[in-house]
């Protein structure tokens, strides 16, 4: 047995791959935890909206950056270095976060943490596939989608408790975080290698993420997918605060918040209970599930109904999570395949890029038009978007993998 059969054959154990699961459902807390807090710091440093938009878009942007330059690191450190890296650096912005001493300060720690998330969202889904018992792409990219999912859900939630019933509020998510962010990085440094690296690693400098023409082909296959379901993440995460506030007439923030669990949670069941659909027909069902999710939520808007609002906004998070689960093992298996590693930042990159451009252009919409226009119109466009993504998904394409199979021909459990 030769150097890498045996660090495969010694990847295989279960706590292995679940501890880079728990990784990324801590990280993806972590990004979503700042944002039912802002109202806390708009009151402190009086600073408005604007403001908010600015904080969340040094976030999307130090994680496109750290995508698109230090894609490749993980190439140069592995894997399990760079989520090591990822997981130290998320721990520095919770230090910006509790000294921040004004708008400013926001800026630079959310800036760091996009650099954190960016470096984890880089590696962690090839370090799932290689983990993974049967190396299985299905499989990583079903449980990379329900913790991306959940942390997100869980992060704002946890969050918006804590603003209204911890006694420190603007700490105490941080120092929990910072907490599981140590835990997460002690196990991952005791799992065993699982590659070959260098002992003496070779002088890095930072590259613009290039691709030849058959990744690239591949992330344009994805690219109306990613568009339209990020787009709705982002739609959520802009307005989804606001308008269960005006539609519940309440203050409460953690109240208000529960609209970011439904969405994100139902994102991290879909994918559990239908992970063996294969990466078309995820692709196909999520696209449905948002044109009739995002539908319904603006209707009960309109009609003041948020019973027929909240079950539109569940369909929406169940179409995101199918759409990302799709996605994301179409270009996982395409990494494990043939051999591009580059496709994997460029993949988070397009997310991030479709995430963020809605929050900062609804946020300015909504500042202008109001937030039920906002809403209304860019729900139409994430609508017509979807569709035309699942039409284009459910053209044939390249052959899908067999149900129940991996990319390298063994049945995933």
């Amino acid at each position: 047995m030769n150097v890498a059969d045996k660090l495969s054959t010694r990847s295989h154990r279960p706590w292995h791959f679940r501890t880079v699961v728990g990784v990324v459902f801590v990280v993806m807390a972590a990004s979503s935890a700042p944002s039912p807090l802002y109202g806390l710091y708009q009151q402190r440093w009086h600073f408005g909206t604007t403001t908010s938009t600015v904080v969340y878009a040094c976030y999307a942007l130090g994680a496109i950056l750290t995508l698109l330059l230090a894609g490749g690191l993980a190439e140069h450190l592995g894997t399990q270095r760079t989520i090591v890296l990822a997981l130290a650096t998320i721990m520095v912005s919770f230090l910006a976060f509790l000294l921040a001493m004004g708008a400013w300060a926001l800026f630079l720690a959310r800036l760091i943490q996009g650099v954190g998330v960016g470096l984890l969202t880089s590696s962690a889904g090839s370090a799932l596939a290689d983990l993974h018992r049967d190396r299985s792409h299905r499989a990583a990219a079903a449980a990379n989608s329900v913790a991306t999912s959940t942390g997100i859900a869980l992060g704002a939630v946890f969050s918006g408790l804590a603003v209204q019933f911890a006694p420190a509020p603007l700490i105490t998510p941080f120092v929990v975080l910072t907490g599981l962010s140590v835990g997460g990085l002690v196990l991952v440094r005791a799992i065993p290698a699982w590659q070959t690296m260098p002992v003496r690693l070779r002088p890095w400098r930072p590259r613009v993420l290039r691709m030849g023409a058959q990744p690239r082909g591949t992330l344009l296959r994805v690219v109306p997918i990613v568009t339209a379901s990020w787009a709705v993440v982002g739609l959520y995460l802009a307005l989804g605060v606001d308008l269960v506030a005006g539609l519940l007439h309440t203050s409460d923030r953690a109240l208000s918040s529960l609209v970011i669990l439904v969405v994100q949670g139902f994102g991290g069941i879909a994918p559990m209970l239908l992970r063996r659909l294969d990466d078309r027909a995820a692709s196909v069902t999520g696209c449905a599930l948002l044109v009739v999710g995002v539908g319904v939520s603006v209707i009960g808007f309109d009609a003041a109904h948020a019973l027929l609002f909240f079950s539109g906004a569940a369909v929406t998070g169940a179409g995101f999570g199918l759409c990302f689960m799709g996605s994301t093992s179409t270009v996982t298996a395409a990494v494990i395949s043939g051999g591009h590693p580059q496709l994997l930042p460029g993949f988070f990159a397009l997310a991030y890029l479709a995430v963020s451009v809605p929050v900062v252009a609804l946020g300015a919409a909504a500042s202008r038009f109001g937030v039920v226009a906002a809403f209304s119109w860019f729900g139409l466009l994430v609508v017509l978007l979807a569709l035309m993504a699942g039409v284009i998904a459910a053209r044939p394409g390249r052959p899908e993998t067999r149900p129940g199979m991996s990319a390298t021909g063994h049945r995933e459990q």
